[in-house]
């Protein structure tokens, strides 16, 4: 694993305090190297707040891991390449339409960022990913349960 995608996180004593004990929930995670998905993986797994239920490289495993894990949010590569994951966004807000959809993405344009909201992504992280920021995004009004869609 590179020491850039990698960093050490630890969510400080104290951050987040009046959420500490508000589980966000049940985290898919949709990138197409595996690689990849082994460090979002133990990012993400380093909060208590999430629980990673799937690690998948497609759509289609997607949707059969949201449906089987009910999962709560799904973290997605948008450069698979770039039309599939704006197709997986939309596939997924379609289907799951409470679904909590994350672009977790080495782009970082303004570009990038409107497509995938435009096609139905509730919040946008960069890589290398720090689950501050994730945590952040998903304590959002964006990705709030009865959020306007």
């Amino acid at each position: 694993m590179s020491a850039g995608l990698l960093e050490e996180q630890r969510i400080p004593d104290g951050a987040h305090s009046d959420q500490t004990a508000t589980t966000i929930g049940r985290v898919v995670l949709v990138d197409p190297r595996p690689e990849r998905r082994a460090i979002m993986s133990f990012v993400v797994g380093r909060s208590p707040r999430l629980t990673v239920v799937g690690s998948v490289g497609s759509l289609h495993e997607a949707e059969l891991q949201i449906r089987t894990e009910q999962a709560d949010v799904a973290l997605v590569e948008i450069q698979m390449p770039v039309a599939e994951g704006l197709a997986t966004i939309a596939a997924l807000r379609d289907e799951f339409p409470d679904l909590r959809i994350i672009v977790c993405s080495f782009h970082d344009d303004s570009a990038t960022r409107e497509a995938a909201r435009m096609h139905g992504a509730d919040g946008y992280v960069t890589k290398p990913l720090r689950v501050e920021d994730l945590l952040v995004v998903l304590d959002g009004p964006a990705c709030q349960p009865n959020r306007a869609s």
